[in-house]
């Protein structure tokens, strides 16, 4: 808007104004309409049609999902396995309840037993911390009368300390259940009788973190070798300055790193895609396409929430077209993948026709105005920005139909900042950059053991020993 022309104007003044110079008024009325939209824009975001969060919404949006109906009814499906109790074939404690009497009143205490009808009960032993007494033994040498000490076990240093399987329980529970500091602490001293104290949970953590150092070398190391890497950011306060963190994953694995940016040079400080050849999966974001190494591809969720909003705000046609296009091409991805039958050719370029026509229709919604024209630097509207893009990268956005093994959103992503969430809630903000890093490295190996179906709390407890677990090379 020229600076010249200013929105704060009474009645009388744009009287004058038109009386003045008819242009001029023209001017301000055309610019005072596109601020109200722009404005309008902005009120009718939400989380369903942008990539605002759905903790910004006022009115919680009845979301379109990208889900495809399959006509089954809800629950476990036929041939699924279920995670029912199972027996124990081997019981810690039997306990025989006899019978003395028959329901005839007949005496039975003294006929035999024919059977058994076996009940199993799986439930928590009586918890109470198990103490351990170290004892070295202290001799003299009678050659020489020199006093000696026995060496304790690795890790038996004071002379009272708590052991590492609970520093492991104190540190899933903080960073794999996102429970505060004072929240543990409680629940240590209603379980077991001891009031663990907040600089015991967060010594435990110190040592985890140092422990962990092996499996965040392996994950820099063995990450640039996968086919497909998902990223993405998300801002985090730090003694409220805000920070970013990046993720990079895989469904295997999670490396997620803490950078006061989102610049490439930020996104270079994983030490991950400097050495990447292979398919990045992202939102667009300007600094990940600097990269120009590796192939790109696109959420196609993301896009999806833009076609949204601009049919339901600014009734745009052929984003619903290309929504509905989208919807179509995902279904039948999954029908050739379950049968193992890619595409052929012709069937790819049928794609890319329909997707083409669609945009050239949207072209014809959306010229470029004569204002536009007009100006070296013309600022363009939402579709406009947004048809570039689905025409300059249309080979990276339908690559999913030719290479099956390509996800149709980054969700892998978006996952793995759920987590952040939940801690910010219970937290609002880390206090240190170091506090940051440290949680952020525990549930990077947290995330890649959930994903393998490992044990979180085994494998914290093997950390703490010495014996991190470490993902192996593709």
């Amino acid at each position: 808007m020229p600076s010249a022309i200013s929105l704060d104007k009474s009645r009388e003044d744009l009287w004058a104004l038109g009386k003045k110079d008819l242009g001029a008024l023209v001017d301000f009325a055309f610019h005072a309409q596109a601020e109200a939209r722009r404005l309008g824009d902005l009120a009718a975001q939400n989380s369903a049609n942008s990539s605002k969060p759905p903790s910004s919404d006022r009115d919680k949006p009845k979301p379109k999902s990208l889900r495809i109906r399959s006509g089954r009814k809800p629950g476990g499906q036929p041939g699924h396995p279920g995670r029912t109790l199972e027996f124990s074939d081997q019981p810690e404690d039997t306990q025989i309840h006899p019978i003395e009497q028959c329901s005839c009143g007949e005496d039975l205490s003294n006929e035999p037993v024919q059977d058994y009808e076996r009940r199993q009960v799986f439930d928590l032993p009586p918890m109470h911390l198990h103490c351990i007494e170290h004892q070295g033994e202290i001799k003299i040498c009678p050659g020489c009368q020199k006093t000696n000490t026995a060496a304790f076990p690795p890790g038996v240093t004071a002379p009272v300390q708590y052991g590492n399987n609970l520093r492991g329980l104190l540190a899933y529970l903080y960073d794999a259940q996102a429970g505060a500091s004072r929240r543990v602490s409680q629940m240590c001293a209603e379980m077991f009788g001891y009031c663990v104290s907040e600089a015991t949970i967060q010594s435990g953590r110190e040592d985890l973190c140092e422990e962990l150092q092996p499996f965040e070398d392996r994950l820099i190391e063995i990450l640039p070798q996968q086919k497909v890497l998902h990223a993405d950011e998300t801002s985090v306060f730090i003694n409220k300055i805000r920070h970013w963190v990046h993720v990079l994953c895989t469904p295997l694995l999670t490396l997620l790193s803490l950078q006061t940016g989102r610049g490439k040079k930020d996104i270079q400080g994983s030490g991950v895609l400097s050495n990447f050849t292979g398919w990045l999966m992202h939102d667009f974001l300007k600094a990940y396409l600097s990269f120009e190494d590796c192939l790109h591809t696109f959420c196609k969720s993301h896009l999806m929430r833009e076609l949204v909003f601009l049919f339901e705000r600014h009734h745009q046609k052929w984003a619903n077209d290309l929504y509905d296009l989208f919807l179509e091409m995902l279904r039948c991805v999954k029908e050739q993948k379950a049968r193992d039958a890619p595409f052929t050719e012709q069937e790819i370029k049928k794609w890319h026709q329909r997707y083409w026509k669609i945009l050239r229709q949207g072209r014809r919604e959306n010229p470029i105005t004569p204002e536009q024209r007009s100006k070296k630097r013309r600022k363009q509207s939402k579709e406009q920005n947004l048809l570039d893009r689905l025409e300059g990268y249309d080979h990276c956005i339908l690559a999913f139909l030719e290479d099956f093994d390509l996800p149709f959103t980054n969700n892998e992503a978006e996952r793995a900042f759920r987590f952040l969430k939940t801690r910010m809630k219970v937290s609002g903000c880390f206090r240190t950059q170091a506090g940051a890093r440290r949680h952020l490295r525990i549930y990077s190996y947290i995330s890649t053991l959930r994903k393998r179906e490992l044990n979180v709390l085994d494998h914290l407890r093997d950390a703490l020993n010495g014996r991190p677990f470490l993902p192996e090379h593709p």
